[in-house]
């Protein structure tokens, strides 16, 4: 494979330098000749094929943001410390300015400024209509967004000329003056959508939008890379983007390759065809040491919140004692979530007793208020006799007041999270709880119906912090009536019309402390009603060879590939 691609290089830059020297204009004589530099393709492996590149998902999709921000950009954008700057905005508004308004009734609005001169991948000019339309296409509840933030906030969305961009907010929003959508657990932005593409699909309806081919294999953003080429179930080819609104970026080629068996990106990334790559622990130690000294580097980063969730709907669930605080409290207890880390993980992975990691001011404030649920089996015993179950003489798993079996199935997705799914229900046997174990096939994550259309407890990723408290609320559920759509924690199905306000308070929150007050009231309630068992906020590595520069450590919210445009590939 490395022989095929030297050779691909050598006919690639061969190609050029003849182009060079016969190309129009030229004498052909030496003077006038300068050899062509040839072009580096980087090739990064993404563990599961997208269903659409856009920023805000409108068809469901698996596919990573370390990805889709490669073809994307929106009005800010996170560094490697989480401060916004502007993007494709000129400046960000600041709050008690003109640009940043907030009313007495509580009322806001925010203007944005627009770069000049910026375009599409296609040339065509953006303006602050292809906003306004955005928020036209995100707001049609059909589309399952209307309910998520910060969409459902916006009152109104104005482009008073092509480039001022003005946002009628109808309650306070903290993210309002540095709205993005490419960084991990952050608020999610308005990335803009172009009118001239999508207008006359939205007019046809949402199924015709939804069908459009814009979102994958013709998709056209505004991000560092645009695409040329999509083979579905193989790879994507990208090329820099020269009209890039941060500048030009250094690399000229990126190829992803779907890759859905990590052992095959481990083994690619061995072999030199694959130079970044995001690995599981196990596969990463392992290239770590099978690496010769020099060859390479592993970052860490942690972006996700792992959590055993039960199955909020009441029309769903089964067993109906899972409706029961006390059992599910009682299965918290006998999760040994330090034992699984070790024997899976390598104790790699850090411990959560919240959906808000333990760093900086809110997650410390969120957490002080949090219901823990250790290893503790004498506790569990009791909750469940506390709920009318027992272990009659000699039986191993407990029965309700009716004598029947209690048997809960748990889920988790095939891959990734076999070893944790296989791990707990093992541990819940011991513990006399007759689980069922059964499998979620990897390529129906992005599916919300089967992914909300469990029993008893699925074993899902997905943001924690901030990221996940936009998600929470009931409009975000996914359900028969808004054709199986939802967003983030919503696939769960649990409602509760205080969570609701706790999450909107939040949202409304403009000054750190009551942002604090807010997370921890969300996170008292949550761990005390546990809708979601908390385990971990996984370790996962990014892997890179040495001939690669520009990926570095960062916290959760912002995006591995934030920088992108500046890596470099010797």
């Amino acid at each position: 494979m490395r022989r095929v691609m030297s050779l691909t290089l050598v006919l690639v830059w061969l190609g050029a330098a003849c182009a060079s020297r016969s190309g129009p204009g030229s004498s052909g004589s030496s003077a006038s000749y300068a050899p062509a530099q040839p072009v580096r393709t980087l090739v990064v492996a993404a563990s599961a094929e997208p269903k659409t590149l856009a920023a805000r998902i409108i068809a469901q999709s698996a596919f990573s943001l370390h990805y889709r921000r490669i073809f994307n950009a929106d009005l800010a954008l996170l560094d490697d410390q989480s401060n916004p700057s502007a993007y494709l905005a000129e400046t960000l508004p600041r709050l008690n300015t003109d640009d940043w308004k907030v009313f007495p009734d509580g009322r806001m609005e925010t203007t944005y400024r627009l770069k000049p001169n910026l375009v599409w991948h296609d040339g065509a000019l953006l303006t602050a209509d292809d906003f306004v339309f955005s928020w036209q296409v995100y707001a049609t509840p059909e589309l399952g967004q209307a309910g998520s933030l910060p969409i459902k906030l916006i009152a109104s969305v104005e482009a008073p000329d092509d480039r001022t961009l003005l946002i009628r907010w109808s309650q306070p929003y903290a993210a309002a003056g540095a709205l993005q959508s490419l960084g991990f657990s952050a608020p999610i932005g308005l990335p803009p959508l172009p009118r001239s593409i999508l207008g006359p699909a939205l007019e046809s309806g949402a199924q015709a939008l939804l069908n459009h081919s814009h979102w994958a294999t013709e998709y056209v953003g505004l991000g560092p890379y645009r695409l040329d080429r999509w083979e579905p179930g193989a790879f994507i080819e990208a090329s820099a983007f020269d009209r890039h609104a941060l500048g030009a970026p250094r690399i000229q080629r990126i190829k992803m390759l779907f890759l859905t068996d990590p052992n095959t990106a481990l083994a690619s990334m061995l072999s030199g065809e694959v130079q970044f790559a995001n690995l599981p622990v196990a596969q990463a130690s392992t290239l770590l040491r099978q690496w010769p000294p020099g060859a390479g580097s592993m970052v860490p980063y942690t972006n996700a919140w792992w959590a055993a969730h039960f199955q909020g709907r009441a029309d769903m669930v089964s067993p109906a004692a899972l409706q029961d605080r006390r059992v599910r409290q009682a299965l918290a207890h006998t999760v040994d979530r330090a034992g699984i880390n070790e024997a899976i993980y390598e104790g790699q992975n850090i411990i959560a007793d919240s959906l808000f990691p333990s760093a900086g001011g809110l997650g410390q404030a969120a957490n002080a208020a949090v219901t823990t649920y250790p290893f503790d089996l004498a506790r569990s015993a009791r909750l469940m006799a506390e709920a009318g179950f027992t272990k009659p003489s000699g039986a191993e798993f407990y029965v309700g007041p009716s004598r029947e079996r209690f048997s809960p199935e748990l889920r988790g997705t095939t891959g990734e999270f076999e070893p944790l799914t296989t791990a707990m229900a093992g541990g819940w046997r011991q513990a006399g709880f007759d689980i069922q174990q059964t499998a979620l096939p990897a390529s129906q994550v992005a599916d919300l119906q089967a992914k909300s259309s469990y029993p008893g407890v699925a074993i899902q990723s997905g943001s924690g912090g901030e990221g996940a408290i936009g998600t929470m609320s009931s409009d975000n559920i996914p359900r028969l009536e808004n054709q199986w759509r939802g967003a983030g924690l919503g696939f769960n199905g649990y409602s509760n019309p205080e969570l609701d306000r706790l999450s909107g308070a939040f949202g409304a929150a403009l000054e750190p402390a009551d942002q604090n007050r807010a997370a921890a009231d969300i996170v008292k309630l949550y761990s005390t009603e546990l809708p979601a068992i908390s385990l971990f906020f996984p370790v996962s590595p990014h892997v890179f060879t040495a001939d690669l520069t520009g990926p570095r450590l960062r916290p959760a919210t912002s995006n591995p590939t934030w920088n992108v445009h500046e890596w470099e590939l010797r």
